[in-house]
């Protein structure tokens, strides 16, 4: 039973959750991405950039060499781009035989695909094939 004057709570609960109900399915109408450029690297290590060479079998044993980011353009092309603004982070681990400055081995962006990443210069048939 309800008294007269006092207002409908469950009424009032109501109407702002199927306000936020209608925003959310209206908001994404309307998504503007951009490609991604082709001067974006895969890969930042020590802020020297690297592009991805090819995925490679999850290997035995692995030696971290250092930490890496991806840069936020990569995102880019993608609805919302970046939520980390270029702060996602991953460890990079040794590639046998090849020096931290030439190539290392990463996460593939968003996945747990290891591969081989190659700084941006470095000839990728001089390296030894995984």
């Amino acid at each position: 039973m309800r008294l007269r004057g006092h207002p409908a709570w469950d009424r009032v609960a109501v109407l702002p959750a199927l306000g936020l109900l209608l925003v959310a399915c209206g908001s994404g109408s309307s998504c503007a991405t951009s490609p991604v450029p082709a001067s974006c690297p895969d890969l930042l290590v020590r802020g020297k950039p690297y592009v991805v060479w090819r995925a490679i079998p999850p290997p035995h044993a692995l030696q971290e060499v250092a930490d890496a980011t991806y840069p936020a353009c990569n995102l880019s092309d993608q609805c919302g781009g970046d939520p980390l603004d270029g702060d996602g982070a991953t460890d990079v681990w040794r590639y046998d035989g090849v020096p931290r400055a030439r190539a290392v081995i990463g996460f593939l962006e968003n996945s747990r695909i290891y591969a081989v990443y190659v700084r941006r210069g470095v000839d990728a048939s001089t390296l030894p094939q995984p």
